[in-house]
């Protein structure tokens, strides 16, 4: 852990075997998330509902990386970035492998083509894309059909999506305590907010804000945060104070604060980002902070 200005900056280290043990882990579960995602698309009667299953693939994929980067204890994002590409580039090759076995009429999986990934390209370019068609829906009600250039882009598109988590592992969200080589416990809470509150946390030293925020009244969840407003108003000012420490050390606690806005719609009360939301960035807190936190947690 490094500090610049009293604000947390990642170390960029990383444990090479167990990044490389996770990383094989993870290509494993990538595969077969794969051919199970490619069996169950091609029982797929709509489009929309591959379209669902392939943003449903994305997402798991991402919780699978964000989880196995944090075994790994990875807090350097090229090397973040790199292990969730491969998961997503297996996960993606495993699926394009075992939908061409079911289009061809062999298994669902065939470990011989799975190892000559030029014949898989070939198969795709040559004797799938240039006479397959797709039907928006099956079965009595089919009408539309897909295929020639609008194919190739659907095609790109689900490539896309499936490296999707690769870009979001490009930002790590939590922090880590070289000290004792552990990630930071993360808790959050909230309160009601107004331009003199906001100017007198900014305005505050550094890393010091337990005289500031002394008599605020702190809620522990978003919803109890919304019950609480004045229903004859429209909008409500709101800070959100992500609060990290580390659970063993209990060292060099971390502090984010940000704007956020409680905006009145047809169902009640929302929370909605504000432009230039970031008030206190990261900042390591004095004991004084820390201990008021603790209390509210």
């Amino acid at each position: 852990m490094e500090s610049s200005l009293n604000h947390y900056q990642f170390s960029q280290k990383f444990n090479l075997a167990l990044t490389i043990v996770f990383t094989l882990i993870g290509i494993i579960a990538a595969i077969v998330l794969g051919i199970i995602y490619s069996i169950i698309s091609s029982y797929s009667p709509l489009i929309i509902i591959d379209a669902a299953l392939v943003i449903g693939m994305a997402y798991i994929l991402t919780f699978i990386s964000s989880k196995f980067t944090k075994l790994a204890k990875i807090r350097n994002v090229k090397v973040n970035f790199l292990m969730t590409f491969f998961l997503c580039l297996f996960a993606y090759y495993s699926s394009i492998v075992t939908f061409e076995t079911i289009i061809l009429g062999m298994d669902y999986f065939n470990s011989s083509l799975f190892f000559s990934p030029w014949k898989v390209v070939d198969i795709m370019m040559n004797d799938i894309i240039p006479y397959r068609e797709i039907t928006i829906t099956k079965g009595k009600m089919s009408r539309g059909q897909i295929s020639g250039i609008f194919l190739i882009i659907l095609y790109l598109i689900e490539m896309a999506i499936f490296f999707i988590p690769a870009f979001f592992a490009l930002c790590i969200n939590d922090y880590f305590c070289e000290n004792c080589q552990t990630w930071y416990s993360k808790s959050t809470l909230s309160s009601f907010s107004d331009s003199t509150l906001e100017s007198q946390i900014l305005n505050n030293q550094q890393g010091n804000y337990a005289d500031v925020l002394s008599n605020i009244v702190f809620y522990k969840n978003e919803d109890d945060l919304i019950n609480n407003v004045d229903p004859n108003i429209e909008q409500q000012d709101a800070l959100f104070y992500f609060y990290c420490q580390c659970p063993k050390c209990h060292q060099k606690s971390i502090l984010t604060i940000e704007k956020k806005q409680l905006k009145k719609g047809d169902k009640g009360f929302e929370v909605k980002d504000a432009s230039d939301p970031i008030l206190v960035d990261a900042i390591f807190i004095d004991n004084k902070t820390e201990a008021l936190f603790e209390s509210q947690k």
